[in-house]
């Protein structure tokens, strides 16, 4: 995208991904960009090498901190069984 300067440019770019159409069940990266161009850091520019490293790091530990406690639970118990499974087979 282009513009008169950088904050132009960057809207430009928000546009363009919002109007794009991807047909089919495809995954794409679209919204993930769009959120990537919208955050503070981006539009100040005060982003290095380091940032989107920074950002997944975040986003993990705030999803690892989401988790339900019986979700957890339930795979421990499942992770348990295979695993017995798994030994059951080999002991027979």
């Amino acid at each position: 995208a282009t513009g008169k300067d950088r904050e132009e440019a960057r809207k430009a770019m928000v546009l363009a991904l919002k109007e794009l159409t991807v047909r089919g069940d495809i995954r794409n990266p679209v919204e993930y960009l769009v959120q990537l161009l919208e955050t503070d850091d981006f539009k100040t520019n005060s982003i290095d090498t380091s940032w989107l490293d920074g950002l997944l790091k975040q986003k993990a530990l705030q999803d690892l901190a989401k988790v339900d406690d019986t979700v957890v639970a339930a795979c421990a118990a499942l992770f348990r069984a295979h695993e017995r499974v798994k030994r059951s087979k080999r002991e027979f």
